[in-house]
């Protein structure tokens, strides 16, 4: 499924308790961005994603898990920014 096939999940209201992990989300490219909103937000399985996004569950992982990385990246130059 293409990244515009999934707006419906980035325009629905979200519930962000972290304004820093949304902004840090929402600068993520969007195919990173859909495996976040649909691995953490919307609780679906990785092989339900790679399925969903007609992609491999290695390379759902392998995306996963670089858009983890620059989440937490981000994170900590905005913690070490704001101190």
């Amino acid at each position: 499924m293409p990244p515009e096939d999934l707006e419906h999940v980035f325009t629905s209201e979200d519930h962000y308790c972290n304004f820093d992990l949304k902004s840090a989300i929402d600068k993520l490219p969007a195919q990173y961005k859909s495996l976040i909103v649909l691995r953490y937000f919307e609780d679906l399985k990785i092989k339900d994603i790679g399925e969903i996004l007609d992609e491999n569950i290695n390379t759902v992982k392998t995306r996963l898990y670089k858009a983890l990385d620059f989440l937490k990246i981000r994170l900590e130059e905005d913690d070490d920014a704001s101190a």
